[in-house]
């Protein structure tokens, strides 16, 4: 009886045990994105604001100060935003991936030289080139012709 008994204290006493837990990291959770009203909207396809994007155009070609924001929409709706600024001289780039739960969900910032406009058939891309981040071209947004 003094075996059971010593045997049930040992493993009792086994199960008290503190465990040490790893816990996920959390990651910081973004705000919700609000559109504003200057907002370039793509979203599959269907566009706001696109006059507001060829303005910035001619802003940036004329050496005007000018900003944007750019969104577009994942196939699941989750928008990817892209604000560029250009300062006279260059374009500051910050894509920001973090609203998208399938993907990396980063922010991504780079200074590049031109907007360039590429015409694919029936599809015009616009894409930053000269960027410093050694990634090549960006695709900043693609109209396509109706």
């Amino acid at each position: 009886m003094k075996k059971i008994a010593m045997i049930f204290i040992l493993f009792m006493g086994s199960g008290c045990q503190k465990d040490e837990q790893t816990l996920p990291e959390i990651k910081e959770i973004p705000q919700d994105y609000i559109q504003s009203e200057d907002d370039v909207v793509d979203i599959q396809g269907e566009m706001t604001n696109l006059e507001v994007f060829y303005s910035f155009l001619n802003r940036v070609k004329q050496g005007q100060k000018s900003e944007i924001r750019v969104v577009t929409h994942t196939t699941e709706g989750a928008p990817m935003l892209h604000d560029l600024v250009f300062d006279g001289e260059n374009i500051q780039s910050t894509y920001d991936s973090t609203r998208d739960g399938f993907g990396y969900g980063s922010i991504e910032q780079s200074t590049c030289e031109r907007v360039v406009e590429k015409v694919l058939g029936d599809q015009t891309e616009y894409v930053l080139e000269g960027c410093n981040n050694g990634d090549g071209e960006k695709t900043v947004l693609l109209v396509e012709k109706k």
